[in-house]
């Protein structure tokens, strides 16, 4: 039997975590069937897997998720997004003081099976950035199959679905437990953790940051986050014309970014003899004040590209990436292309210290379709859509 350690958040790439491991097994075409069963979801944890789940379905025969709603730990939310999965969803739930606390992860097939037991719930912290540690088993015969025969024997109620305190996931369901306050609101259970947060004063936060350092945290993928603030606001009349006449690349996306007006350098327009035309545009704070973008693009919105430093010496301090954009521009969708993203990871250059932009995209093949001076002074939108293939949106408008 192979047995590989799944550790995770413990360094800032974690490129074993159980989200990144249940990703590629969610699409290996080997399998017939995935069982979770975890303690707590989230919202954020399931919504991030939805995408995986769609083109699983496609050859898994079954998938089945149980979870567990003690302590407030799943919201009321977290349980609607796992209806929406259309996948056998179930809750254990028993009236006492011991808590429903696994985290089993099983994928089955004719001719291998992969097992994954350890610490993580099925929550975007606990597939990514919270410091985890969990066992992956590879059961590739049937002598190694033994492990899965116990796991099955000694949680035989749960496998067989005839558990008493297991119950089917439906909307009745849901109203009772928010009803019985066993399961919160979002806002209810964000509202819980911000309280424990504001335990303790400055002085004693003061002390503990002297005893304990801060640590960089694993990033989460965007797929994975909570939307933005902002990204839910009214749209104008503008904008829900632009939404219906591209409804395939806007519907449940995300918005991550909006320019200020654009230029003719942005647009990749010649003026003059003095105007160098670069192909690509860097991505500026625009107007989003808040953030940082010298980081903000590469670490937060496109953290979870393949990012590659350039092969040349002279530019391996810039980092490489690709990624797929539909492009809609004054309401029209023009196609989906694979553009380049560039990233300048030096923090000693002029440009870094101004607090200056360090990330740009590359317009590439989709050239032709930005260089227009009906689109100088306008703005484009940057779009998350998790629900397709094509994950980011660049609307013009």
């Amino acid at each position: 039997m192979e047995i590989q350690l799944l550790g995770q958040g413990y360094e800032k790439e974690s490129e074993n975590s159980v989200g990144n491991h249940l990703i590629k097994l969610l699409l290996d075409k080997e399998f017939r069937s995935f069982t979770a069963i975890s303690a707590f979801i989230s919202q954020a944890g399931i919504t991030g897997l939805s995408t995986h789940f769609e083109k699983a379905k496609r050859h898994l025969d079954v998938i089945t998720i149980i979870t567990g709603v003690d302590q407030k730990g799943t919201s009321k939310e977290a349980l609607e997004a796992l209806i929406k999965l259309d996948v056998n969803a179930y809750v254990f739930y028993q009236p006492s003081v011991t808590i429903f606390h696994p985290k089993i992860y099983l994928f089955e097939g004719i001719k291998k099976s992969v097992l994954i037991i350890g610490s993580s719930n099925l929550t975007a912290q606990g597939l990514f950035s919270n410091i985890e540690a969990s066992l992956r088993l590879n059961v590739n015969n049937e002598e190694d199959n033994e492990i899965i025969t116990q796991l099955k024997s000694y949680y035989k109620g749960l496998f067989d679905l005839s558990e008493p305190n297991l119950k089917k996931l439906n909307k009745k369901l849901i109203k009772g437990l928010v009803k019985a306050e066993v399961v919160p609101t979002e806002e209810e259970r964000k509202a819980i953790q911000d309280k424990a947060k504001k335990v303790g004063n400055k002085e004693s936060q003061k002390l503990i940051y002297q005893i304990f350092p801060k640590r960089e945290i694993a990033k989460i993928p965007i797929s994975f986050r909570k939307p933005r603030k902002g990204s839910k606001k009214k749209k104008t009349k503008k904008q829900r014309s632009t939404v219906k006449k591209a409804k395939t690349a806007f519907d449940k996306a995300s918005l991550l970014w909006e320019s200020g007006e654009l230029t003719e350098r942005d647009l990749n327009i010649p003026t003059g003899g003095n105007t160098n035309p670069t192909g690509s545009m860097l991505f500026k704070k625009g107007k989003n004040e808040d953030i940082d973008h010298r980081h903000f693009f590469r670490d937060e919105i496109f953290n979870s590209l393949n990012w590659q430093n350039d092969p040349k010496k002279r530019l391996s301090h810039l980092e490489r990436a690709t990624a797929i954009f539909t492009i809609i521009v004054e309401g029209k969708e023009k196609g989906t292309f694979e553009l380049k993203l560039s990233h300048n990871s030096r923090t000693n250059t002029t440009t870094y210290k101004q607090k200056n932009s360090m990330t740009s995209i590359s317009w590439g093949e989709a050239k032709a379709l930005i260089a227009k001076k009906g689109l100088i002074g306008k703005s484009v939108k940057l779009y998350y859509q998790s629900e397709t293939d094509d994950q980011f949106v660049l609307v013009f408008e």
